[in-house]
C-alpha cells in the first residue's frame, strides 16, 4: 500500500496513544478496507459514495467532537485519518475517468458554510447583549466557535489537502484555509461585528472600574481580539496553505484596526476623560498622579493581557493624553496643590513623581521647566523685595545702602547651590531644569534692588570680600565659592561693567596689599577669559604682572637704599621706609590726578628714586599719583603711642599740624596746594571720621573755610595700637566716570560691529541690522535707542549710507 507510508506519518503523535472505543475501531477498518481495496482495484469512486463515506466517517465526526467542546481531542485514528485521506484523494487521482477535485471543493465551502450559518451564526444571533453580564456570555460563545472554527479549518484541510497540492495551484484559486477563514468573516464576522466591538468595549470598561482580573474573561476576549488579525490576512492573501503556518506570517491589521482599534482608542479617551475630570475634583494634585500612575501600570497590564502588542504605545498614549498630557497647565500650574505648592512645602516625592509621569509626555518636562524658573524667580525676588525695604528704611533714617551689604550675593549662591542640588535629585540632571535654574538667577541677579547699590556693584563688592579674606572661607569653601562667583558672573548682562568694577577693586587689593593669594586672582581672571575672551581679561592681566614686577623693583630698590645707607657713615633718611609701585597707565583704572605739597623728607625720596628710576628705565616717564598711596604715621597723644595707617594727604595734613598747633581750612588747603572741596573732605575725615585725631573749634559738623579752626586732640585714645583712617572720597565722581567710560566703549564696540557687519553684507535692512548688532554683542545688552544713534553717527562720518529709494535700508560705503 504506497499510500500508507506518507500520510501515516502525517497524523500527530499523540493521536496514536487515544483510547477508542470497540465500535470506533471496527467502523475504522471498515473505511480501512474500502479505501485499500479502491485503491487495490483502481477503480472510480464515485462522487455521491465517496462524499458520503467522507460526510459521515469525517466531517460528521469532527463536528460532533467539536459540538462535545473537546477541543483539544484529535478526533480521527491513524487507520481513519489515511482512509479518508485515501477516498478523497482518489476520487480526485488522474488516474480515474473522471475528477471530482472541483465538486470536492465545493463540497467543502457548502459545509463550511453551512456549519458558520447553521451553528454559529444561529448560536450568536440569539445573544442580544445588553449588560456587562450578556457582553460577557457572547465573548465566551464566539470564542468558542472562533476556536471551533480554527480546528474544523485545520482538520478539513488535513482531509483534503491534496486539493491544495493539485486543483488549487493549477486554476489559481484560494487555497482551503483561506476560503474557510474568509467565510467566517462573510457570515459569520460580518454580521456580528457590532456586537463583537461593544462587547469587548463593555468587559473592558468593567475590567477599567472594578479592577476585574478575572483569567477566564481575559482568555475569552484575547481569543475574540486573536481572530481580527487572522481574519485581515485571510482578506489579504488567497495562498495560506496550513492554520499552523499563520504563526509565521506578518500580522494584517486593517480589520483590527478599522472593526475594534479606533473604537477602543475613541472609547478609551472618553472613559479617561471622565475618569480625569472626576478626579481633579475630587483629589489633590498629588493623589491624582497616584491614581493616574496606577490607572496606567493596569491600562498597560490589561493591554498585555489580551489586546495586540501593536495597540500597547497607542492605549498608553491615550492614557497619558487625558490623564496628563491634556491636564498639563492645571495639574502643574494647580494653586492648592501644584508644583510651585509642593516646592514651596518641600514636597519632593510628589515633586518626583510628577516628574516621573511628565517625562514621556509631549511638553510636560517642558511645562515643569517652566514652573521651575518661576518657583526660583520668586525665591530670588523674594530677596530683592526685602533688600528693597532694607534700603528705604535706611533712606527714612537719611542713610544710603552701599554695595558692601553681602547679603543679596549670599543668598543667591545659596538659592542657586539648593537647587542645583534639588534638579540633580529630583529631575536626574535634566538640562531643562538647569537651564530654567540658570535663566531664573539671570533674571534675578539683572533685576537691581535698589539705585543706591546696583547688583553688579555687589557681586563685584562680594567677590572682593572673599579676595581680601573679610568673609572667612577654608580651602574647599573657598575654591567652590569663586567657582560660583563666576557662574554669577556668567549671568551678568553687562559684563562690561563689571570688568570696569572689578578692575577698580583689584587695584585697590593689589596696590592696599590685602589679596589673599595671586593664584586666587589668576584662577579667576582666567576664568574670565576662557568664556570672555582674551581682550575681556587684557587689562586685568596686565595688573597682575605690573604688580609682580613691581614687588621685583620694590627689592631692588631697597637693596639700593641699604648700599646707599652703608657707603656713608650715617642714614640718609633713616625715619622713612619708602616703597613705590610702578604702574602702566593702559592696565589700570583711571584715578584721579592732584597736585600735592610733600614733606621735605618725602620729596627729597621721590626725587631719588625718579633719578635712580630713569638710569634704569631711560624711555619710560614717571607720573606721580598720590591717590592710591597710603603712609603709616607714628602718633603720640600724650604717653599713648599709635601706629596710624592712612593716604598720603591725611599724612602730610597732620605732619602739617605738628608745625601748627591751629589751623584754619584754608590755611592748610594754601599749604598744601589743594583744591578747596578736596581739603574739606580731607579734615572732616580727620575731625569726624572713626578715629578723631583732630578737633574742630564749633559745634557745627559742616566746616566753614575761615571761621573754623582745627587742632591736634590731645586728649585722643584707643584700644588698638595700630589703627586704620577712613580714607576721605576725593573722587565723587568715580561710578559717573565708570558709567561714562562704559558708555563710550559700547559706543566703539557697537560702531566695530556695525561696520563689520556692512562691509559683509553690502546692503542691510534696519531690523535685520539691529538684529545681528544684537547677536554679535557679548559682553553687555545693547539698547536699541545706542544702537540707532551709532547708525547716524556712522551715517554722519559716511561709513555707511541710506538707501535714496528705501530710507530703513542701509549700504555700505567703501
Amino acid at each position: 500500500f504506497a499510500l500508507r507510508k506518507p500520510y501515516y506519518h502525517a497524523v500527530p503523535h499523540r493521536s496514536l496513544h487515544m483510547p477508542r472505543s470497540l465500535e470506533t475501531r471496527r467502523l475504522e477498518d471498515t473505511l480501512f478496507e474500502y479505501a485499500t481495496k479502491n485503491s487495490i482495484s483502481a477503480t472510480d469512486i464515485p462522487l455521491e459514495e465517496g462524499w458520503d463515506k467522507l460526510k459521515r466517517n469525517g466531517i460528521n465526526v469532527l463536528l460532533d467532537v467539536l459540538d462535545g467542546e473537546k477541543m483539544d481531542v484529535y478526533p480521527f485514528g491513524n487507520k481513519g485519518y489515511v482512509s479518508l485521506y485515501t477516498i478523497s484523494y482518489r476520487m480526485c487521482s488522474s488516474t480515474g475517468r473522471c475528477d471530482h477535485s472541483k465538486a470536492l471543493y465545493d463540497g467543502f465551502k457548502g459545509e463550511m458554510v453551512n456549519v458558520l450559518t447553521n451553528k454559529m451564526l444561529a448560536d450568536l444571533t440569539k445573544l442580544q447583549p445588553t449588560d456587562v453580564a450578556t457582553s460577557m456570555l457572547f465573548l465566551k460563545r464566539f470564542a468558542h466557535h472562533w476556536l471551533n472554527h480554527k480546528i474544523l479549518v485545520k482538520w478539513m484541510q488535513q482531509l483534503f489537502r491534496h486539493l491544495d497540492n493539485g486543483y488549487v495551484t493549477s486554476t489559481s484559486i484560494p487555497t482551503l484555509t483561506s476560503v474557510g477563514l474568509r467565510l467566517f468573516y462573510d457570515v459569520v464576522f460580518s454580521q456580528v461585528k457590532n456586537q463583537l466591538r461593544d462587547s469587548i468595549l463593555d468587559v473592558i470598561n468593567e475590567c477599567r472600574d472594578n479592577d476585574l482580573s478575572d483569567s477566564d474573561v481575559h482568555r475569552w476576549i484575547r481569543h475574540c481580539i486573536d481572530a481580527y488579525p487572522i481574519l485581515g490576512l485571510s482578506l489579504k492573501q488567497d495562498d495560506l496553505r496550513t492554520m499552523q503556518s499563520l504563526a509565521e506570517l506578518s500580522p494584517e491589521l486593517t480589520v483590527y484596526h478599522r472593526e475594534f482599534e479606533d473604537c477602543l482608542l475613541r472609547n478609551t479617551a472618553e472613559y479617561y476623560r471622565r475618569k480625569s475630570g472626576r478626579w481633579l475634583e475630587q483629589y489633590p494634585i498629588p493623589q491624582y498622579l497616584v491614581e493616574s500612575r496606577a490607572a496606567l501600570m493596569r491600562e498597560d497590564e490589561r493591554c498585555q493581557s489580551f489586546l495586540h502588542a501593536s495597540s500597547l504605545s497607542k492605549v498608553v498614549a491615550v492614557c497619558e493624553k487625558e490623564l496628563l498630557q491634556d491636564k498639563i497647565c492645571t495639574i502643574i500650574d494647580n494653586e492648592g496643590s501644584g508644583m510651585l505648592s509642593l516646592l514651596a512645602t518641600g514636597q519632593y516625592d510628589d515633586v518626583r513623581h510628577m516628574f516621573e509621569l511628565f517625562q514621556h509626555i509631549p511638553g510636560g518636562i517642558a511645562s515643569m521647566a517652566t514652573s521651575f524658573k518661576s518657583f526660583v524667580r520668586s525665591s530670588g525676588n523674594a530677596t530683592l523685595t526685602e533688600l528693597s525695604d532694607y534700603s528705604q528704611d535706611l533712606r527714612m533714617r537719611g542713610k544710603r545702602m552701599t554695595a558692601d551689604h553681602p547679603r543679596l550675593i549670599k543668598e543667591l549662591l545659596d538659592l542657586r547651590r539648593s537647587m542645583f542640588e534639588l534638579t540633580n535629585k529630583l529631575f536626574d540632571g535634566d538640562s531643562r531644569f538647569h537651564r530654567s535654574l540658570e535663566e531664573a538667577i539671570h533674571d534675578v541677579l539683572n533685576t537691581d534692588a535698589t539705585p543706591d547699590a546696583p547688583n553688579v556693584d555687589i557681586l563685584v563688592s562680594y567677590t572682593d570680600q572673599v579676595l581680601r579674606g573679610k568673609i572667612k572661607l577654608c580651602g574647599e569653601d573657598f575654591e567652590r565659592t569663586l567657582d560660583e562667583l563666576m557662574q554669577l558672573f556668567l549671568l551678568v548682562t553687562d559684563k562690561d561693567l563689571y570688568s570696569e568694577l572689578y578692575r577698580e577693586r583689584l587695584a585697590k587689593r593689589l596696590l592696599s596689599k590685602r589679596h589673599l593669594s595671586l593664584h586666587a586672582e589668576r584662577t579667576l581672571i582666567v576664568a574670565m577669559k576662557s568664556h570672555q575672551g582674551a581682550p575681556f581679561t587684557t587689562k586685568m592681566e596686565g595688573m597682575l604682572t605690573d604688580f609682580i614686577i613691581g614687588e621685583d623693583l620694590s627689592r631692588l630698590w631697597h637693596s639700593v637704599q641699604k648700599e646707599s645707607n652703608s657707603s656713608t657713615q650715617e642714614l640718609l633718611y633713616p625715619s622713612f621706609e619708602f616703597s613705590v609701585q610702578v604702574l602702566t597707565q593702559g592696565f589700570w583704572p583711571r584715578q584721579m590726578q592732584f597736585e600735592v605739597r610733600l614733606p621735605l623728607e618725602l620729596t627729597a625720596l621721590q626725587q631719588t628714586f625718579d633719578l635712580w628710576y630713569r638710569k634704569k628705565h631711560s624711555h619710560r616717564a614717571l607720573s606721580w599719583n598720590y591717590s592710591l598711596g597710603d603712609v603709616v604715621v607714628k602718633g603720640t597723644f600724650g604717653r599713648h603711642v599709635y601706629d596710624m595707617n592712612m593716604n598720603i594727604l591725611q599724612a602730610v595734613a597732620l605732619l602739617f599740624f605738628n608745625m601748627n598747633k591751629t589751623a584754619s581750612c584754608v590755611e592748610l588747603q594754601e599749604h598744601m596746594r589743594i583744591e578747596l572741596p578736596t581739603c574739606k573732605r580731607l579734615l572732616h575725615s580727620l575731625a569726624y571720621g572713626k578715629y578723631r585725631v583732630l578737633e574742630k573749634s564749633g559745634n557745627s559738623k559742616n566746616i566753614h573755610t575761615t571761621e573754623d579752626t582745627f587742632s591736634a586732640r590731645t586728649g585722643f585714645s584707643s584700644k588698638f595700637k595700630r589703627i586704620s583712617l577712613h580714607a576721605p572720597m576725593i573722587n565723587c565722581n568715580l561710578r559717573e566716570n565708570v558709567d561714562a567710560d562704559v558708555r563710550q566703549h559700547r559706543g566703539y564696540s557697537i560702531d566695530a560691529i556695525l561696520v563689520r557687519i556692512m562691509k559683509a553684507r553690502k546692503r542691510l535692512p534696519h531690523r535685520e541690522l539691529v538684529c545681528e548688532v544684537v547677536h554679535q554683542v557679548r559682553n553687555f545688552g545693547p539698547d536699541h535707542k545706542l544702537i540707532r544713534q551709532r547708525i547716524e553717527c556712522l551715517i554722519e562720518r559716511e561709513y555707511i549710507a541710506r538707501d535714496e529709494r528705501q530710507p530703513n535700508t542701509y549700504i555700505y560705503v567703501p
